[in-house]
């Protein structure tokens, strides 16, 4: 799509968008996005927040449906979650090609163009999402653009941002975050990291923000492959980095050296459902300009205690990938699910058993492709549906037997973020955790002789569906 109005169309037309008047961004708008995030609720943009003139809007609940994720992500409409990950996969399976963006002289994000003086990032009806954060968090639902000094690639990533001042924007990113390393760069040289924050743009660019694109591979060209179209961007009059022609607001300015500029960050609800990062000193984001289109829309993604399935997408971005990552590794993959209730990485993996072994091989690879952030990864038989959580739990139940299904590896790298991490262990910068593999599959060497599950045939099951589905659909 080419803009993020378009998806919204796209959805209104399918009667998918509730439009909320007279909210307040102060908690409320964060309740009901909250009270409706879950799956086949509507797209909510609220109008007319309290203390803002008509017009500036905040957009949340994006992806609860899988009508509207399939639609964010360009495949056709489907029945069932594993759908979206093997049309998906289908879709990346001959390998990545870049499609890089092409630059325009314009766009509709300068009708407004604010420098100087006139930099105010309060004009717009930032959120404060949740009761116990520390402030209003103009970055949830972004891309905080840089440009890596030495390679000269473009990176966007999702780094949460807190509103200081009209001006300011407090910036924390993870620890050996892509971010994180480009901003070092310039940090090592003295010198302030120059940014452009983007919200609002075609909903699959921002998701690709959000996943692991590897080291040197610019987002833009990720999606512009996803999408078989480049993205036509603009540059920035203040850092001249490459930012979404269409997207709903930019600003742009610099991060300077944490010893030059940082103030107190946090608290904030994260992705693991807690307050675990605390308030600490963390760099600033340093608003040189402000562009954004009429009637601007401010996109929302805080996170909850449990998030609902389909809440971002990514998942099944992560599954299509992981999934073709691991045919390269191990034989008979059935299929890939991140558990996205689980807020941290908790791939489920259903296989066609082949060899003794190849369940432990399959969880192995899965935890070495998954990456950081990762406590648990489960392999199942592929008569099990990994999206589907109780088939899953039930597989745990009668398949895994403890004491030689599950393995423990030490020391896997996570988010300082992490709940479980002791107060001694961010004190000595310990950011690592323990691993779970646990294969929860009928026991390899009497696989043949494990009891027949009860399942009505698929053959019969169809008639049966044909002849009852319109009485009960």
């Amino acid at each position: 799509m080419k803009d993020l109005r378009e998806f919204i169309q796209k959805v209104d037309e399918s009667g998918e968008c509730r439009v909320i008047e007279g909210a307040d961004w102060d908690l409320e708008i964060g309740a009901i996005t909250e009270w409706q995030s879950k799956p086949n609720t509507p797209l909510l943009l609220f109008d007319r927040i309290k203390g803002y003139p008509p017009g500036y809007r905040v957009l949340t609940n994006l992806a609860a449906s899988l009508k509207r994720l399939a639609l964010m992500l360009g495949l056709p409409e489907a029945a069932e979650p594993m759908d979206l990950v093997r049309g998906l996969r289908a879709r990346t399976k001959g390998g990545f090609k870049p499609v890089p963006p092409v630059e325009v002289a314009t766009g509709p994000v300068k009708e407004n163009v604010h420098t100087g003086h006139d930099v105010n990032v309060l004009e717009f009806p930032t959120p404060r999402w949740h009761e116990l954060d520390g402030g209003r968090y103009f970055g949830t639902g972004h891309m905080v653009v840089m440009r890596d000094p030495d390679e000269g690639w473009v990176n966007l990533g999702t780094y949460r941002m807190q509103i200081h001042d009209r001006n300011t924007l407090g910036s924390y990113i993870a620890y050996g975050q892509h971010g994180d390393t480009i901003r070092a760069k310039y940090w090592a040289r003295g010198q302030a990291c120059p940014a452009a924050v983007v919200c609002g743009y075609d909903p699959l660019l921002w998701i690709i923000s959000t996943t692991r694109v590897p080291w040197g591979v610019s987002e833009y060209d990720y999606t512009g492959w996803l999408s078989n179209a480049p993205i036509e961007v603009i540059r920035g009059e203040i850092t001249g980095l490459p930012v979404p022609a269409a997207a709903e607001i930019v600003l742009e300015g610099e991060i300077p050296p944490p010893e030059v500029e940082s103030r107190m960050e946090g608290a904030f609800g994260e992705f693991t459902g807690y307050y675990a990062g605390g308030v600490r000193p963390e760099p600033v984001f340093r608003v040189k300009s402000v562009m954004h289109r009429n009637a601007p829309i401010l996109q929302g993604n805080p996170e909850f205690r449990i998030k609902p399935m389909y809440y971002w997408g990514k998942n099944i971005i992560r599954a299509a990938e992981i999934w073709n990552e691991l045919e390269r590794l191990v034989p008979g993959v059935k299929g890939v699910w991140m558990v996205e209730e689980a807020a941290m990485h908790f791939p489920v993996v259903a296989i066609h058993q082949q060899y003794a072994g190849h369940a432990k091989d399959t969880a192995i690879a899965a935890k070495a492709v998954t990456g950081m952030n990762t406590r648990y990864v489960m392999v199942v038989d592929d008569d099990i549906d990994p999206s589907n959580i109780s088939e899953v739990i039930w597989a745990l139940v009668t398949r895994c037997e403890p004491k030689d299904s599950i393995d423990i590896l030490q020391a896997s790298r996570v988010s300082r973020l992490d709940p479980l991490l002791s107060p001694e262990e961010r004190d000595r910068g310990d950011f690592t955790s323990s691993v779970a593999l646990i294969t929860a599959c009928k026991p390899y060497h009497w696989i043949k002789d494990f009891p027949i599950a009860i399942r009505t045939g698929a053959e019969f099951m169809g008639k049966t569906k044909q002849k009852w589905g319109r009485l009960l659909s």
